[in-house]
């Protein structure tokens, strides 16, 4: 009998985990970093979608669209990465190196910005919709940076019309000079750009239209202007 109960209390995590459907709109109500909660004016809403998309907001902040997937008790949401520490049909915990987020579904009211969804861009399916230089002209990051890497932060990027020596496009550091740009584009697909050259690098495309590119990495975000 004793075995019988050990049993079932060792499934009991998979059979809550597995039980659970993501669809629908699910709102932060905790953070936690490491084993303490802290406290946080960026609430994330998430809704998730038919055919593996996503919607993901913080408040204050823009609306973008994505691809996820959900597997191996993980959540790949493309921009960020998660391990899934617990889900059932009401709740749902994520962890990923910054900390862990636990979320529970609601539903939006009816004149807030998730239920009219005003600033979901269209997708970015290839590189040619990106064509041309870019440079940024504002960035914003969702922790606070007291030392910033010169060598790293973005002056601009350049996208191509077709490969150039196999390569789609450059990245430029603010340290670099304009003629010898760090990184060149390796490869583009689920709207996230696959960068080589200085060292690998990812950058989540969420919007590019209206001439504005704005991208993504690690938390810090890149708008981006065509100037004349």
């Amino acid at each position: 009998m004793k075995k019988v109960l050990l049993l079932s209390f060792c499934f009991a995590p998979i059979i809550a985990f597995c039980k659970g459907d993501l669809q629908g709109n699910w709102r932060e109500v905790s953070r936690m970093n490491g084993k303490s909660y802290v406290t946080y004016t960026d609430t994330i809403f998430i809704e998730f979608l038919k055919n593996n998309e996503y919607v993901w907001q913080k408040s204050g902040g823009f609306i973008y669209r994505g691809t996820f997937k959900n597997e191996a008790g993980a959540l790949d949401m493309g921009m960020r990465y998660f391990n899934i520490i617990s889900q059932d049909n009401n709740t749902l915990v994520l962890k990923d190196d910054a900390g862990t987020y636990e979320f529970r579904r609601y539903t939006p009211a009816v004149n807030s910005p998730q239920a009219k969804r005003q600033e979901v861009y269209a997708p970015v399916n290839s590189v040619q919709q990106m064509a041309g230089h870019w440079s940024v002209f504002k960035r914003t990051n969702a922790t606070k940076v007291n030392d910033i890497d010169y060598t790293r932060q973005l002056k601009w990027v350049d996208f191509y019309n077709a490969p150039q020596d196999g390569k789609w496009g450059a990245f430029c550091a603010q340290r670099d000079a304009d003629q010898a740009p760090s990184w060149f584009v390796e490869n583009y697909s689920n709207q996230t750009v696959y960068l080589n050259g200085k060292d690998r690098r990812q950058f989540h495309v969420i919007k590019c239209e209206n001439n504005e590119l704005i991208m993504e990495e690690n938390g810090t975000t890149y708008y981006f202007k065509q100037f004349k």
